[in-house]
């Protein structure tokens, strides 16, 4: 004993089993002392991760239940739920009957938009409710495209339009001529007055053509595809351009390499 306190080697496991776990009956039972299990595995791939800053994010996806109603005064009591729908495809020139095409190609036009629907029935004076990103189950390209619909008020047709059968129409020529499209689920919706969803297509192709939006829009487009068309060929000038240079100089020196194996002596016997 020194000042006490006790050296001995019974004292130090004494005060060892105090430290590492609790003593009864004579056996020790120790403590682990840390995490539990394994230790966790390291990916082996976390330095290729790209951090998320610098990630992709998508856009959120578009409310498809946006409504933009007209007149806008009737936003909070129109029922447009009761209203006959038209997709662009109805008028689009570009697509097939398949994909949607309502009217005959010739009274037609290109890629109408739903804004540019939604001012031609303005235009008419036809109650109407904008809904720009619903889908057209016939033609999945349309959800990218040129996605949404117009819910028209086919009453409100009749009093724009008048009574106007589905089987003589006006073509864009002033010439009178029997349709070629057959009729199609919606397309027999018609008023007490008469007045048709296919005839109201038909005037709705005739009246886009002469928005100034419309007018402005298709410039842009035409602008857009020039200049794209330019940058293209430019490009395949070049990559022509230097390509023929690396052909070239490959065939000269093939043309050496002929001329070195034509100067060597050939191997063989001699002849006697």
């Amino acid at each position: 004993i020194i000042g006490g306190t006790v050296t001995s080697a019974q004292g130090e496991s004494k005060e060892s089993s105090t430290i590492m776990g609790k003593k009864g009956g004579g056996r020790v039972r120790v403590k682990q002392v840390g995490p539990k299990g394994p230790p966790p595995m390291v990916n082996p791939l976390a330095d290729l991760a790209v951090p998320p800053e610098e990630m992709i994010h998508l856009p959120p996806k578009p409310d498809s239940n946006i409504t933009h109603v007209w007149p806008v005064e009737e936003t909070f009591r129109m029922d447009y739920k009761t209203f006959s729908a038209i997709y662009p495809n109805y008028l689009d020139s570009n697509k097939t009957v398949k994909h949607g095409r309502r009217i005959s190609a010739s009274d037609a036009i290109p890629e109408p938009s739903v804004y540019e629907i939604g001012w031609a029935l303005q235009a008419l004076n036809i109650r109407h409710a904008v809904q720009p990103h619903k889908g057209y189950s016939r033609d999945a390209e349309s959800r990218w495209d040129n996605e949404g619909r117009v819910l028209v008020d086919m009453d409100a047709v009749a009093n724009a339009l008048g009574s106007v059968g589905d089987a003589v129409i006006m073509g864009n020529d002033g010439a009178f001529d029997v349709d070629d499209m057959p009729n199609v689920v919606g397309d027999e919706e018609t008023t007490t007055n008469g007045a048709s969803k296919k005839a109201l297509c038909r005037r709705l192709a005739r009246i886009i053509p002469t928005l100034a939006a419309r007018k402005r829009r298709m410039e842009d487009k035409k602008r857009d595809e020039e200049e794209e068309k330019k940058a293209r060929e430019k490009y395949l000038a070049q990559a022509k351009l230097g390509g023929g240079k690396g052909k070239s100089g490959g065939t000269g020196g093939g043309g050496g390499n002929q001329g070195g194996t034509n100067s060597k002596k050939k191997k063989g016997k001699k002849k006697r």
